[in-house]
């Protein structure tokens, strides 16, 4: 009992999170089912946040997380909103350096690249799209849904990354596009910025974000 109430007061020393990913959730409630999207879990004997994010990126996953000293989990986005825990939840020193924690039983530490960081995806506006006037080719378009539009925008330009596009569109807070070309000069019609007006939650108490709109993609380039 000493022991464990020691542990759980412990002050751990902050890790430094590499290659520009930022911290989505301090301490996370994990559960069986996995609240990250495609959890690939390997179990590390060297395991710090920052060699999971890193193991993580070279894999191609956007998301990470540690949890219970040892465990690396890699992901490509969201099952649901996070739910936050109490810090001193996550208290298991980790693996590889018991100076850090390393999340905590069914707790943990979530990070993802931020798919909008300096010299990756820019926003290029607000483009109608419609069945009969789709914005991108229809030829060349991938789509993706997710099990929940939770940081939809990162979602989908990460989605789109891993196929290769060079575009990608949201659309009414629930459709991922991904396209190789420009949306199309004949079909393609900027609109107001106010019809790309779907929100789409963010993570923790950040609020939320535009998401394109009703036959209204919000189109990036890469």
């Amino acid at each position: 009992l000493v022991l464990s109430l020691a542990q759980s007061a412990r002050a751990f020393a902050p890790q430094t999170i590499p290659l520009n990913w930022t911290t989505l959730a301090a301490c996370a409630v994990d559960n069986p089912a996995r609240i990250l999207a495609g959890d690939v879990t390997t179990q590390v004997a060297n395991n710090t946040a920052a060699q999971c994010v890193a193991s993580c990126a070279t894999q191609g996953f956007g998301y990470a997380g540690v949890e219970f000293g040892n465990e690396c989990h890699c992901g490509t986005g969201l099952v649901a909103p996070l739910e936050d825990a109490p810090a001193t939840d996550c208290n298991t020193p980790c693996a590889g350096n018991s100076s850090f924690a390393c999340g905590g039983v069914w707790r943990i530490q979530v990070y993802s690249f931020p798919a909008l960081s300096p010299n990756s995806w820019v926003y290029q506006g607000c483009i109608a799209d419609a069945a009969s006037a789709p914005a991108f080719d229809p030829a060349g378009v991938t789509t993706h849904t997710f099990a929940t539009n939770l940081d939809l925008v990162n979602q989908c330009l990460q989605a789109c990354a891993r196929d290769g596009a060079a575009f990608a569109g949201v659309e009414n807070a629930d459709v991922c596009q991904c396209s190789a070309s420009a949306p199309a000069a004949a079909a393609a019609q900027p609109v107001s910025e106010a019809e790309c007006n779907s929100l789409c939650p963010l993570p923790g108490a950040a609020g939320f974000e535009f998401c394109g709109g009703v036959e209204r993609l919000g189109v990036y380039k890469f």
